[in-house]
């Protein structure tokens, strides 16, 4: 595969000389600043810790017209320790648990296809999967999302129409189950995943169906705005010993401010995911401070955990630097 990559590579390059493409590049830099306390009603302790403080960065861009490159990480983690930092980089060529690179690609665009390689993440077709680390809040999604390591290296062949709407995808991955990438010769123990996804007016979809240590598992999210104001999304995943499902309903209550509702059920007897069932659910608020502009948010979370036997609250900040770099 990455033989056929390099030559494809080469072709358009030299097919592209003529046309003198421009290439261009933005860094995106994110700070995220959060407390997270939490109460434990089985035994009534409290607990506190930083959440998903990190500093992110996202670089993205273009090379010419016929290649494009995405490369995201995380540099620091500190949830009770620095150990938490320390860990991501003595696990970066692990495949089992985070690191501190998220994804590092880079794809050849040949019309309306496109052929990526390098480490990307497992497109389980749900929204919380779809949504960047940084705007994510841990308390309210799956058991899966926390459990699964989604981001692997591996390849995908994708179709894109020309009005950009919809989008299909054929990818094979590394999978956690081999410690290290590519760390089995057997074929059985990659993961591979149809995706499909679609943005309409009236309602949004994506799903996909894979293999992967879980086994057979399907996967399915929409996104229906009721209103200019109002938007109802869900998730669930489907698989021979995990079920889990979400309820999501986000309102625009000012040009500055949002608020959400979600609850979601978790069911399993899968050691890599969950044992036991789950039920959670929340209400959260984002207040953008700057007028015109949502660069910075401030968000406040309060999320019930029955797994956990836990009432966990958040407040913290991001903010969204974004820069052009050629």
């Amino acid at each position: 595969m990455f033989v056929l990559f390099a030559f494809l590579l080469v072709s358009c390059a030299a097919f592209a000389q003529d046309e003198k493409p421009q290439s261009e590049g933005t860094l995106l830099i994110v700070p995220r600043l959060e407390g997270e306390p939490a109460y434990y009603f089985g035994d009534k302790s409290w607990s506190f810790d930083f959440g998903s403080s990190s500093l992110y960065t996202e670089f993205d861009g273009n090379l010419g017209d016929y290649f494009s490159f995405s490369f995201s990480n995380h540099w620091f983690a500190y949830t009770s320790s620095f150990d938490d930092t320390k860990d991501l980089y003595h696990n970066t060529w692990r495949a089992d648990v985070n690191n501190w690179v998220d994804w590092a690609n880079i794809t050849a665009h040949f019309g309306n296809f496109s052929l990526t390689l390098g480490k990307d993440y497992i497109h389980f077709g749900t929204y919380e999967i779809d949504a960047y680390d940084y705007d994510a809040h841990w308390q309210l999604n799956s058991a899966l999302w926390s459990n699964y390591q989604v981001y692997q290296w591996g390849g995908s062949f994708n179709w894109t129409s020309s009005d950009e709407s919809t989008k299909l995808m054929m990818q094979v991955t590394s999978d956690q189950l081999m410690e290290k990438p590519f760390g089995s010769r057997d074929f059985r123990d990659y993961a591979y995943t149809l995706f499909g996804s679609h943005e309409g007016e009236d309602v949004s979809v994506m799903g996909s169906f894979s293999h992967c240590s879980l086994g057979w598992i399907g996967a399915l999210g929409f996104s229906i705005p009721l209103s200019e104001a109002l938007t109802l999304g869900t998730d669930g995943y489907l698989a021979s010993s995990y079920f889990g499902t979400s309820v999501n309903l986000t309102a625009a209550v000012s040009d500055q401010a949002d608020i959400f509702v979600k609850g979601g059920l978790d069911i399993g007897e899968n050691e890599l995911i969950l044992e036991g069932n789950r039920i959670y659910c929340g209400l959260g608020g984002y207040w953008y401070p700057i007028r015109d502009s949502r660069d910075l948010r401030i968000h406040a979370l309060y999320a019930y955990d029955s797994f956990m036997q836990s009432i966990g609250f958040s407040l913290g900040l991001t903010y969204t630097l974004n820069l052009k770099l050629f």
